[in-house]
């Protein structure tokens, strides 16, 4: 809206229609506005706001674990930045409407190498329990000095179709050198399948390792 000053004779200021008017030391002047030219996205934006918001939900739902994992690989960055940019480059698979996560590549804890070189997971029903055993490259462990570093075993509900907890993991922490990491999972309403993970950590902060995808678990 535009402001007339000192009357009908006065200075005017403000907006009115497609024009501005402005006062200054040196005169009064009367812009247009500019104009707002509204554009449909290319198919090539439209993909890449896909490739950003399938990576963007996860990232957002796996954020409290991101941030423990990526605290130090990304300092002085944020963790949460240096997780999308890692996943949208290295976890993303191409199909023909669009893109799918590979679970296999998406990472939710960077640092040194996983030192894990087999595994086994066995699921107790009675007991709703899940334990994963693993042997480990001693040659790693020892090159990166994680022998005493906590487990943390990641079970995510990537679907999260309201059946269960999105995110479970243990409460009681084992070291890589136990070989083994069990952790409780609440009961469901319904079948849930989740993506599991393990990395390893620093009691005391500071370092730890990439994270492992260990497969899927249907429960």
């Amino acid at each position: 809206m535009a402001i007339i000053k000192n009357g009908v004779n006065g200075t005017v200021s403000g907006k009115a229609g497609p024009v501005v008017f402005v006062s200054t030391k040196t005169g009064n002047y009367v812009r247009s506005l500019p104009r707002v030219k509204k554009r449909e996205p290319t198919p090539g934006q439209l993909l890449s706001r896909k490739r950003f918001k399938i990576v963007r939900s996860h990232i957002s739902q796996l954020k409290p674990i991101i941030n423990m994992g990526y605290k130090a690989y990304s300092y002085p960055k944020r963790a949460y930045d240096v997780a999308m940019s890692y996943n949208l480059n290295e976890a993303l698979i191409r199909e023909e409407d669009g893109f799918v996560i590979d679970w296999r590549k998406f990472m939710i804890a960077k640092g040194s190498p996983n030192p894990i070189n087999s595994y086994t997971m066995d699921f107790d029903k009675e007991n709703q329990e899940l334990q994963v055993t693993w042997e480990y490259d001693a040659y790693l462990e020892e090159k990166f000095n994680t022998r005493y570093y906590d487990s943390f075993l990641i079970l995510y509900n990537a679907m999260d179709n309201g059946g269960g907890n999105q995110l479970v993991m243990n409460d009681k922490k084992s070291s890589l050198m136990s070989g083994k990491q069990n952790v409780e999972i609440p009961k469901h309403r319904k079948e849930v399948t989740y993506e599991v993970y393990i990395f390893f950590i620093e009691s005391y902060g500071g370092g730890n390792t990439d994270s492992l995808h260990l497969g899927t678990i249907t429960i």
